[in-house]
């Protein structure tokens, strides 16, 4: 008999763990960005604060990309930015990364700018890109801009529009490539 009550047990864990990740936690994001062309698409939010910085200043940060350069975001001023949060053992944040490569090549004639802050170290980056391609500008070693951003599920990705304001966040990669390609038309219509 209590072999068969541990049975059921574990046969019950797996089932609350397989259905809170098969989106019982999901939110319309017109709830968090109530724009139009924004209805009917979802994202994972796993924390109030997941959307805390949506039509705030973006957080300033100085960092030395793969390249050797220091990019700073106010650099940026007055420019459409895209920043991509990931890390490369989040495997997500791999599988949208040649969606974000086609919505680069498109939008970088623009002057959109995209940039690519990873958790992980520059040689663990260079090591990485042996095997895979990412064509934003990467940022290596970006912990404490992950902290200052408020992030607790990857991939994320955020549009800043040319005055400074996060104009779009998405947390997950469902539709990043339909999503990012609205948010990114929005802010130049508003340039």
């Amino acid at each position: 008999m209590k072999k068969y009550s541990l049975i059921l047990l574990i046969c019950v864990m797996i089932s609350t763990v397989a259905y809170l990740s098969t989106g019982a936690l999901c939110k319309p994001i017109n709830k968090i960005n109530p724009r139009p062309g924004f209805w009917g698409t979802t994202e994972r939010l796993t924390n109030k604060d997941d959307s805390e910085l949506l039509n705030k200043p973006a957080p300033e940060f100085e960092l030395v990309g793969l390249d050797g350069k220091i990019y700073s975001l106010k650099d940026f001023k007055g420019k459409i930015v895209v920043l991509n949060f990931w890390f490369i053992a989040c495997k997500p944040c791999v599988n949208e990364m040649p969606v974000l490569n086609e919505i680069k090549n498109i939008y970088e004639p623009k002057k959109v700018i995209f940039l690519a802050l990873s958790l992980d170290s520059k040689e663990a980056v260079n090591s990485f890109l042996k095997n895979h391609q990412f064509y934003y500008t990467l940022l290596p070693g970006a912990s404490e801009e992950h902290k200052k951003y408020k992030l607790n599920a990857y991939p994320v990705s955020m549009v800043i529009d040319a005055k400074g304001i996060i104009s779009f966040v998405q947390i997950g990669g469902p539709n990043i490539g339909k999503n990012l390609t609205i948010a990114i038309e929005a802010a130049l219509k508003s340039t």
